[in-house]
């Protein structure tokens, strides 16, 4: 004896399933294009940049430090890599979005003992993100200061930073319309 049809099936077929598969990727899509303008990315690449430099910008200080140790004084950046004093196996790479030059050893800033590494904040970036790059900087030393990144705000000169911390090593320092450069002073 075989049963009557009723009607009622066990399980979906196939074809449902690819409608159910496509309606969740498709709210899934819509759910992340209205969801990523709320997370300011951009923002967030650039804090990133910004962790690296200040990276390099230690490396660099102890780099200093040990040069000062066995060698002397350097005469530039080139020399913590030189075949004779490697005392860096690489110079920190070019974070291009903020520079496009890196790192410099500056003998003559006039500031504390007239050594500091400077950048000069002139990467491949529209007008306004050189002054967001120095907001940044200055906000994740001395976290006193307000994070304007809208705007194209004084940062202070080189000898009396407005965001300088209260060490006072390392700051973001100009203006607008004559540039940015980040310090990191040496004792």
């Amino acid at each position: 004896m075989t049963q009557a049809y009723t009607g009622m099936r066990k399980g979906i077929s196939l074809v449902e399933m690819m409608i159910a598969i496509i309606l969740f990727a498709a709210l899934a899509t819509v759910g992340l294009k209205y969801t990523k303008n709320y997370i300011n990315t951009d923002l967030q690449a650039m804090k990133a940049r910004v962790a690296a430099a200040m990276d390099q910008g230690s490396q660099l200080t102890q780099a200093y430090k040990l040069y000062t140790t066995q060698y002397g004084t350097p005469t530039s950046i080139n020399d913590f890599n030189a075949t004779e004093t490697k005392v860096m196996t690489d110079l920190p790479a070019i974070i291009t979005e903020m520079s496009t030059l890196g790192w410099d050893l500056n003998t003559s800033t006039g500031v504390g003992s007239g050594y500091a590494f400077t950048m000069k904040l002139d990467g491949n970036t529209t007008a306004l993100q050189p002054a967001q790059y120095c907001q940044i900087w200055n906000k994740e030393f001395n976290s006193s200061v307000e994070l304007n990144v809208s705007g194209t705000e004084d940062a202070g000169t080189i000898d009396a930073p407005n965001y300088a911390p209260a060490t006072g090593l390392s700051y973001c320092f100009g203006t607008h319309t004559d540039g940015y450069t980040v310090i990191v002073k040496l004792p």
